[in-house]
């Protein structure tokens, strides 16, 4: 069989090997990982197949991103931004399931037990069920949020848009939040951005998010930080924002970036015997705990919102599907970057999570040449090392092309290099990766120390 042909005969949908329930990201992947195996699959998806990454998400925050930080007007970087996203038009990832052997259906699907599903009425069997039908923004509790309609962005909203406000107030200060303030930002909105934590990023050490949020107050972002939205309403032509210090706030537009949850409503997951308002109670293979082979991934598995998880979870699955299972979701560091300016990278446990297990080192971009020359402002790195191990096992920084360096780092992790070998490296001159000789270095000299 062509692993790449079309499928030249006419397709059984109410027999299959596999339902996959979701056609964005995850769902694409793991049908890229399928071809070829032999397996009858059936994609079932009501919206844009391809997901949320290439039409709203990441593709075109990215590109704005790009452009808020040039010369280009608002209305040009529109333009681009559409033409990158095919002005949201998914027949390209249409086709490439097509090409690889699967069978899409537009519509709705309920599932009716673990080896059942009806599409609007049309009832399909299948060995294995798989669940990847993404998150969805959660609306925070705000006391008058529901009554303000089109003054109310979600992310999609706010890049989609042709529409560029005048005043904008971002509530919520994690990725997504820091993003698109910046974004706005850069192409004059007055930008407010409101967040309970106190400060950015909490999880990771202080500096990084005193880093970003000098990034943020130097793109013209007023930063607000251990503060949260208690009661919004419109006035005349504004949205007045009340504080829970009683301060208050006028804007235009209120854009939410308060996290995102697993979309499960609607598909009928209480016939599996689950909860939609709790998360998936999956393995480490993406298996669902409930009868027949029922599995997450993607978003809707609960382990992390980021497309090349995703893309890893699906592998995972794909090769249990085929009974080549060996593989588990957590036996590959995951990276992450937050695409601000400068951007950050953070990659494996945190340090509340290791604990005592390993020594953290850490470095200041000011000590490599590019610093001075490319004049890149302030960065800071630290990595962890496993005491017995000797290998790193986390790293997190902000800095400029950070998002860049992250692949190396993934490589020492994943590939468990001993410091005691990265400290010998070579690395080019002049570039940021420098950065990582003297980490290297101080990792190895206190694994020494300490006996």
């Amino acid at each position: 069989m062509d692993a790449h042909a079309p499928t030249a005969d006419p397709v059984d949908i109410t027999d299959v090997d596999v339902v996959i329930i979701g056609g964005g990201g995850a769902g694409e992947a793991l049908v890229a990982a399928l071809d070829g195996s032999g397996r009858r699959v059936l994609v079932v998806e009501q919206h844009r197949v391809g997901g949320e990454c290439p039409f709203v998400a990441c593709m075109p925050s990215k590109s704005m991103l790009h452009d808020a930080h040039g010369s280009i007007r608002w209305s040009e970087a529109v333009e681009r931004r559409d033409d990158v996203v095919d002005d949201l038009d998914d027949h390209r990832h249409v086709e490439q399931l097509d090409r690889q052997g699967a069978h899409l259906v537009r519509g709705h699907a309920q599932i009716v037990d673990p080896w059942t599903v009806d599409v609007d009425g049309t009832r399909v069997r299948t060995e294995h069920l798989v669940l990847a039908t993404g998150s969805q923004p959660t609306i925070p509790p705000i006391d008058g949020i529901d009554d303000l309609g089109e003054r109310l962005w979600t992310s999609e909203d706010a890049l989609t848009t042709d529409h560029r406000p005048v005043r904008l107030m971002v509530i919520g200060g994690g990725p997504v939040g820091c993003e698109l303030a910046q974004l706005f930002a850069g192409f004059d909105t007055e930008v407010h951005l409101i967040d309970v934590a106190e400060r950015a990023f909490p999880e990771l050490p202080p500096e990084i998010g005193e880093i970003v949020d000098d990034g943020l107050r130097s793109a013209g972002v007023r930063v607000c930080r251990g503060r949260s939205a208690v009661h919004v309403e419109q006035r005349g032509g504004n949205v007045q924002i009340t504080l829970d210090n009683e301060g208050s706030l006028a804007t235009d537009r209120i854009l939410v970036a308060a996290g995102r949850t697993p979309a499960l409503d609607g598909m009928g997951v209480e016939q599996l015997g689950l909860d939609p308002d709790n998360p998936l109670p999956i393995d480490d293979t993406g298996r669902i705990s409930c009868p027949g082979s029922v599995w997450a991934i993607g978003d809707v598995a609960g382990r992390g919102q980021y497309t090349h998880l995703a893309n890893f979870q699906a592998g995972v699955v794909a090769d249990h599907l085929v009974g080549n299972g060996r593989r588990r979701f957590d036996d590959r560091v995951t990276p992450a970057c937050i695409f601000t300016r400068p951007p950050v990278m953070t990659i494996g446990p945190t340090p509340d999570e290791l604990g005592d297990t390993a020594t953290w080192v850490s470095a200041g971009l000011a000590e490599v040449a590019r610093w001075s020359t490319d004049r890149l402002g302030d960065g800071f790195l630290t990595i962890a090392v496993d005491h017995e191990t000797r290998c790193v096992v986390a790293a997190h920084g902000a800095g400029a092309r950070f998002d860049e360096l992250a692949a190396a780092l993934v490589t020492a992790i994943d590939g468990r290099v001993p410091v005691d070998r990265l400290a010998t490296s070579m690395w080019p001159f002049p570039t940021v990766g420098e950065l990582l000789g003297p980490l290297y270095s101080r990792a190895l000299e206190a694994l020494d120390d300490a006996g």
